[in-house]
């Protein structure tokens, strides 16, 4: 009895090991929206738990973005510095669904996108987990103004030029 009693206990501790740490793939739609969540942790989460999970994002070209993040948990504390994107670290309560900040990223597309999120399981609970979104959009360069603003004033001249012509 006492065998199989001991033997349960490490098959769940092993279970939950396991899902401590993973990692996962998301891909950019063509909107440039990527969407990831956790895995369901074990059945019994013991409260202080770490955890880790990387996601990978892959789809995008080289270039500047605008990136707009989301994350929201449950049963879940973000530790300080707990959710790092490329090296940009966002700032989230303890306890708390948090909207990371929005910013420009230079994605030089020599690597994907990688997410990190690292926290802590908050109390005991059945099932803790967590689930975000992040969308780019593209920061137009400075060249790409200085095109419009010359298309614009080429449209200028010409309709001041038939004007002239009508008069």
């Amino acid at each position: 009895m006492t065998k199989t009693v001991l033997a349960a206990a490490l098959f769940a501790v092993a279970g939950f090991v396991s899902q401590a740490a993973s990692a996962a793939t998301s891909v950019f739609d063509a909107d440039g929206l990527a969407s990831f969540h956790s895995d369901a942790f074990a059945s019994s989460v013991v409260s202080g738990t770490e955890f880790f999970q990387t996601v990978t994002f892959t789809g995008l070209a080289a270039g500047i973005y605008n990136i707009d993040a989301s994350i929201s948990a449950t049963r879940l504390d973000f530790a300080a510095g707990g959710v790092v994107l490329d090296g940009h670290v966002f700032d989230l309560a303890a306890n708390a669904a948090g909207k990371l900040r929005s910013g420009n990223l230079i994605y030089d597309g020599s690597a994907p996108l990688t997410l990190t999120v690292h926290g802590y399981t908050a109390g005991t609970a059945s099932q803790a987990f967590f689930n975000g979104s992040v969308s780019v959009t593209a920061v137009p360069e400075p060249a790409t103004y200085g095109m419009l603003l010359g298309g614009l004033g080429l449209v200028g001249a010409i309709a001041r030029r038939k004007a002239k012509k009508a008069a």
